[in-house]
């Protein structure tokens, strides 16, 4: 058994995961200790991943034992809701010793990690996917995310939570939802799925999230409920729950989810679309509500075209559904589907149009591909400010992460929506606050014309002509990424791509590009952001050499955060 001693402020919360890893011969495998008295304690851990709670009354020093050798505590720290929006939790690491850490403490652990991209938001620990709930509050913008607190891989969602005064330092907060049931040991997947925040007529910010009930197949047979949180003060605990919608329209199986809310001015009720399919056939649809409690189903705001059901896709997801200046804008993932051209898979599309009397009219049926990359997905967009802004999950279930990483899982940096002059494309561009917020430190070619690397994020800007450019990035010789136009397209490759897949779009003017690298992450922004490609790569991620060929304007920066 491990000892040791902590001091704990009045009304600090303890809140941890954690399962056995064997029958232990203490009394007890974990306890809280004030002297000789027990304050709290666990006899025996599960086999099973669960969560556990401590709310400490008194202030002053305790002692914390534990059975270390067989107990696997997959996810814990510590926190004052009354102090936490400012410090953020402090995480607890139970090993041979009790290991604390704090914000900067937290970031210098993240860093000395070389694999983790610097630029880019990650969690401290384990499995993280969609980008969920995203607000400002006062000067404060909120992250919540999918999140598994029980290990690197996908598993019973939760939502993680971190704020940010400038979207690009963030501070990790407490867990914000958990499953209604404890999936693991049902031997279950499902729980808080994603969902988006709201604010509703009295300026109270609520969050409407799909809540899968224990699923026992991940491809058929699941139950989908929509649900809203009311969230407590600074937005640390969601503290009342109510179902509000679980009958599905007919032709609806099982996916039934990702719901989007706003207020409808002109129908002076409110309005909520859902990822869904058909019939077999991936949609969105559409419903109304006078209190935002009670919904009815108004019909079907959108339905796939049927080559994409011939092409793998199962349903919609996170459907994303706002008005960009004097538009509407529809944002789709088709999950499943495979292009069948580049055979690129669970690509994002887009369209433009009208909405009048809850019907959605397209200006073209064409779909707009919003990232040719396929690693930029279930993005999701909030207005705030007066701009629309945008993160997605860079992931594509292709490739994995290496094992023996602490975590799994990366958001995009932040992009600001918007129309190109002919309000036919959505254009997306990094968020000012990433050229506010982070240094760019200009890197001079040397006598061959190449660069070398310093190591860390780096941008790339090119100005002019991109006819016949290309990029070349490698890692003692061994290629890192390939970017190059040619005959108007733009393409992407990466050190573990086979040529199975192709990664291209067209460019139209091809003047521009941005391209940002950050520990095996691309982000790519040409044409003023009408054309994005984004890739997450696994090999080769520290490339120390650069050769770049263009008639363009060519300039290369060092990145760091401030």
């Amino acid at each position: 058994m491990r000892r040791q001693k902590i001091r704990l402020a009045l009304g600090t919360r303890i809140e941890f995961w954690a399962v056995s890893k064997g029958q232990s011969p203490a009394e007890f495998q974990f306890r809280i200790l004030q002297g000789d008295q027990l304050l709290w304690g666990v006899k025996r851990f599960s086999e099973f991943s669960e969560f556990y709670s401590y709310h400490h009354r008194e202030a002053g020093e305790v002692e914390f034992e534990w059975d270390e050798s067989r107990t696997d505590f997959t996810w814990a720290y510590a926190y004052n809701p009354r102090t936490v929006s400012k410090t953020g939790i402090t995480v607890l690491e139970f090993g041979e010793h009790l290991v604390e850490r704090t914000g900067p403490e937290i970031d210098s652990w993240c860093a000395a990690d070389l694999q983790r991209p610097r630029l880019h938001f990650s969690p401290v620990k384990n499995w993280m996917n969609d980008p969920n709930g995203l607000c400002k509050v006062g000067d404060v913008w909120h992250l919540f995310y999918q999140f598994h607190p029980g290990g690197t891989d996908w598993g019973p969602m939760h939502w993680g939570h971190a704020t940010s005064h400038d979207l690009c330092a963030w501070l990790h907060m407490p867990v914000f939802l958990r499953p209604e049931q404890n999936l693991a040991r049902l031997g279950a997947t499902g729980g808080a799925f994603s969902g988006s925040a709201f604010k509703d007529r009295e300026g109270k910010i609520k969050f409407y999230y799909t809540e899968r009930l224990p699923a026992y197949d991940l491809f058929a047979d699941y139950r989908e409920v929509q649900k809203i949180a009311e969230p407590g003060r600074n937005l640390i605990n969601a503290e009342r729950i109510a179902t509000v919608l679980e009958i599905r329209p007919e032709g609806v199986k099982h996916d039934f989810r990702d719901p989007k809310v706003w207020w409808n001015d002109a129908a002076n009720a409110y309005r909520m679309i859902l990822g869904a399919s058909i019939y077999g056939d991936p949609a969105v649809l559409l419903y109304g509500s006078d209190d935002g409690l009670e919904w009815q189903y108004l019909g079907l705001l959108y339905r796939a075209p049927v080559n994409f059901r011939e092409e793998g896709a199962r349903a919609v997801e996170c459907p994303d559904f706002f008005r960009l200046e004097d538009k509407w804008v529809l944002v789709m993932g088709f999950v499943g589907h495979i292009e069948p051209t580049t055979r690129r898979h669970n690509l994002l599309y887009a369209l433009i149009g009208e909405f009048v009397d809850d019907r959605f009219v397209p200006d073209t049926p064409e779909l707009q591909l919003l990232d040719f990359g396929t690693d930029y997905y279930a993005m999701q967009s909030f207005e705030a400010e007066g701009r629309q802004i945008a993160f997605a999950w860079l992931f594509n279930w292709e490739y994995r992460k290496p094992e023996g990483s602490a975590y799994s899982g990366e958001m995009s940096l932040p992009r600001v929506l918007s129309l190109s002059e002919d309000k036919r494309k959505i254009c997306m561009l990094p968020a000012i606050e990433v050229d506010e917020h982070q240094v760019a430190i200009p890197l001079a070619a040397d006598q061959s014309g190449g660069y070398s690397l310093p190591g860390g994020p780096i941008e790339i800007r090119l100005s002019g002509s991109l006819q016949g450019s290309k990029l070349v990035a490698t890692e003692g010789g061994e290629l890192a990424f390939e970017v190059g136009v040619v005959d108007g397209i733009v393409s992407i490759r990466l050190a573990q791509d086979d040529g199975s897949i192709r990664y291209v779009a067209e460019l139209a003017g091809g003047e521009d590009l941005r391209l940002f690298h950050d520990c095996g992450i691309i982000e790519i922004f040409a044409d003023g952001g009408a054309v994005c490609g984004t890739r997450r790569g696994y090999v080769n991620i520290d490339p120390d050499r650069l050769e770049i060929s263009s008639s363009a304007l060519a300039e290369v920066f060092e990145r760091y955060s401030k």
